[in-house]
């Protein structure tokens, strides 16, 4: 006689849960950061090189943010 595991479909909705509420904290965080990084190099850029992409220093933030209009 064999025993099968039951199988569970991973990628179908599931309601709001714990674990889902966990797993988007994980991907806000990681985006936080991601975009930290990304200010991080941006703002070590010097004006000469923000005007040529069309950025002043006190546009960055927005533009890594909210990305360029």
């Amino acid at each position: 006689m064999t025993v099968h595991a039951p199988s569970y479909d991973w990628t179908a909705e599931q309601p709001a849960s714990k674990p889902s509420r966990i797993k988007g904290l994980f991907a806000a965080l990681m985006h936080e950061i991601e975009i930290r990084r990304a200010l991080r190099h941006v703002n070590s850029l010097d004006d000469a090189m923000l005007h040529d992409i069309g950025l002043t220093p006190g546009s960055i933030e927005d533009a890594v943010r909210c990305g360029r209009h």
